[in-house]
């Protein structure tokens, strides 16, 4: 029987966020000590064994639509696998031919296989920690500032002397202390944006970290104030929330491995085998390391330890090296500005700051430089123009200064753009990773920032066009949406919130938006020539739909289902 297919609702396409966690750095405040893991790195995606000619293949899978994502974007219907690698695609009949006694054959009943997905930008070590340890304040159960005060005066009702209660929100303005220090005038509340850029507090929690009207702001960081001067308890940018983050209980090596098994499976429950954690600061490293040590992981991952402050730079020179086929350190990450707020733009915008960046620009350029000078990636995060123009004019110079082949460094987000920076990007080999599903989320941008500038917004076709490289992701948990399912359609799309395309010249083809979230996303972290692709000698790591995403309406496309992850040749999910 035909599987019935229909289109997602604006509120089922919105409400998906009761799925989502908020997201933050929850550690890595000033003080933190540098983490050395001993250990003897390997190659990132090295094989593990060569493939000959006559090999017998441990598993096939047959009578499928295998798109290999190859060069040509070749279509074949069926793949074989040995020793975790790729061995060889084509018709059903030839891959059957190569099967000996003790081969799995897997029949896929027409079902479509697509190169395992790569989330280029996301933040993963956070996931289980916000689902076990903080108060989901986001719609369907909380639209309106009154829903949040009464579910946060539950969970205070309930909570020990001095136990700090964190939450997160999502589409609403920031609660100030006044508003919630009537339910929690003694115990202290951390409730954060689920974009992870700003945060507010109550009185309590201001006096624990001693902010009072006599508290400068931080460089790059904002605490706002009332009238009168007085901290109203929202705190922008990670700089000032740091202020108070200083002081909260901080999950623990142990506690970050543990929950990272929850998180890694709802990544493999929608086709993701590699994901990149382009956000992790010094708390979220330790557990990283303990999972790997434990080799507990299921999926691959890269991560990108954060410089938040200038005195990180020293723990990042410190930072070993760990790289094999399941972990590997890849690099450093920046962010120069924060969400819409604290957008650092050319022209002003109507939020809290516009032309501030989070870092003073020439200590910024200084520490690229260095960081450059490793031989390892680096990424930054760039919501406004500026941001991504004072990035690019760092990256630019770090590479003059030491003309290291193919750095291949990164913009992360890229949501707005200046005119001159496409063709930069190009030019100086930035990967561009970013994500289109968030022009749903952003309102009505054009009434913000103006016509001319929103067209410059989320320009993957641009980006594209100026020879950019292009990578795909979620930047879960700090989006309503973590399967790429959503990320596809968007790229396609590019509805606004109100089912509208939003400047659809910018578009991506289905075609396009596979390759940017596979090839492009491998690309992204020098993985191109060992994942990415199922073509001989790459690792084995495939994602099974339920339909044919090339050929199904790309509003369908957040309806299909995965019916099955593999990474180098097992099963690591399937569906019951």
């Amino acid at each position: 029987m035909a599987r019935k297919v229909r289109t997602l609702t604006r509120r089922e396409f919105i409400g998906v966020a009761a799925t989502a966690v908020g997201g933050a750095v929850l550690a890595g405040c000033k003080g933190e000590e540098a983490v050395r893991v001993s250990a003897t790195p390997t190659p990132a995606g090295t094989p593990s064994a060569a493939l000959t000619p006559g090999a017998v293949p441990g598993t096939v899978l047959v009578n499928g639509n295998v798109i290999t994502m190859d060069a040509a974007d070749t279509i074949a219907q069926a793949v074989a696998i040995k020793d975790g690698l790729v061995l060889q695609t084509g018709t059903s009949e030839a891959i059957r031919a190569l099967a000996g006694p003790q081969t799995q054959t897997i029949d896929l009943r027409g079902k479509t296989v697509t190169p395992g997905l790569i989330d280029a930008h996301n933040h993963l070590q956070l996931w289980g920690t916000l689902l076990t340890d903080y108060v989901p304040l986001i719609p369907p159960d909380v639209k309106t500032l009154d829903d949040l005060l009464a579910r946060l005066g539950e969970t205070i009702a309930q909570a020990k002397p001095e136990e700090w209660v964190q939450g997160y929100f999502w589409d609403l303005d920031p609660p100030r202390r006044e508003q919630i220090d009537p339910i929690s005038p003694n115990t202290p509340v951390w409730l954060m944006q689920q974009g992870g850029h700003f945060a507010s507090v109550n009185s309590a929690a201001l006096g624990i970290a001693g902010i009072t009207a006599q508290t400068r702001n931080p460089e790059g960081g904002i605490i706002e104030r009332d009238q009168q001067g007085n901290p109203t308890g929202v705190l922008y940018n990670h700089r000032a929330m740091d202020l108070v983050r200083a002081h909260m209980p901080q999950p623990t090596p142990q506690q970050i491995a543990n929950s990272l098994k929850t998180s890694e499976m709802k990544m493999a429950e929608v086709g993701v085998t590699t994901y990149q954690d382009v956000n992790a600061r010094f708390a979220a490293i330790q557990g990283y390391m303990e999972f790997w040590r434990a080799k507990g992981m299921t999926l691959r991952s890269q991560i990108f330890y954060t410089l938040e402050w200038p005195g990180d730079l020293d723990r990042a020179l410190q930072m070993e090296r760990i790289s094999d086929e399941y972990m590997r350190f890849a690099g450093y990450k920046f962010l120069i500005d924060g969400q819409f707020p604290t957008w650092y733009t050319h022209e002003p915008h109507p939020g809290i700051s516009w032309d501030m960046p989070t870092w003073n620009p020439d200590q910024f350029k200084q520490t690229v430089k260095a960081l450059h000078d490793t031989g390892l990636q680096i990424a930054v995060h760039c919501g406004g123009d500026a941001a991504v123009d004072l990035t690019l004019d760092a990256y630019e110079a770090a590479m003059k200064a030491n003309p290291r082949q193919d750095p291949r460094h990164r913009i992360e987000h890229a949501t707005l753009a200046s005119p001159s920076a496409f063709k930069r990007a190009g030019e100086l080999g930035v990967v561009i990773s970013t994500q289109p599903q968030f022009v749903r989320a952003m309102g009505d941008l054009p009434g913000k920032i103006g016509e001319e500038r929103a067209k410059r917004v989320m320009a993957t076709r641009d980006w594209l066009n100026a020879g950019a490289k292009l990578a795909l992701g979620s930047d879960t948990p700090t989006s309503p949406w973590y399967s790429p399912h959503v990320t596809l359609a968007q790229s396609v799309l590019r509805y606004d919130q109100h089912d509208e395309p939003f400047h659809p010249e910018q578009a991506l083809t289905i075609q396009e938006a596979l390759r940017a979230h596979t090839m492009g996303s491998a690309y992204a972290c020098f993985e191109e020539n060992v994942k990415g692709s199922l073509e001989p000698g790459k690792m084995a790591d495939l994602s099974v739909w339920s339909d044919n995403i090339y050929s199904i309406k790309p509003q369908d496309i957040v309806n299909t289902t995965i019916e099955m992850t593999i990474i180098g040749g097992k099963i690591v999910y399937e569906q019951s």
